[in-house]
């Protein structure tokens, strides 16, 4: 893998860590959610700093080259963040519904006492 490659992989992980680190410090993000991009930010690194291993592995799975099988990393890494991304939305929709559930019963509550007081 070409010097530059690597070097280039390695400062956009880092990049990405302190990124997230600066928003995880504001309080903007909590730290289960902050985990997938660290996880993905540790990936990039590694690929920068072992290249060998990725090489080997890239070889045996039949990727050409090994900027392919970087591609297919981060493709891959792109797709995990997709997929936690949605589980959380989902989470976030049965909360609020939930929540607009409750407020609706104690609406009408309010609504009663008013009417019966």
């Amino acid at each position: 893998m070409p010097i530059k490659l690597r070097l280039s992989l390695i400062i956009v992980s880092l990049i990405l860590l302190l990124v997230v680190i600066v928003i995880l410090k504001k309080d903007r993000i909590p730290i289960k959610y902050a985990l997938v991009w660290v996880f993905a930010s540790l990936i990039i690194m590694l690929v920068g700093i072992i290249p060998g291993i990725f090489e080997w592995v890239s070889s045996l799975i039949g990727f050409m080259t090994i900027s392919n099988m970087i591609t297919g990393i981060f493709l891959f890494i792109l797709l995990l963040i997709c997929i936690s991304l949605t589980i959380m939305i989902s989470s976030q929709k049965n909360k609020i519904t939930l929540l607009i559930q409750e407020i609706s019963i104690l609406k009408e509550k309010v609504n009663m006492d008013k009417k019966n007081g």
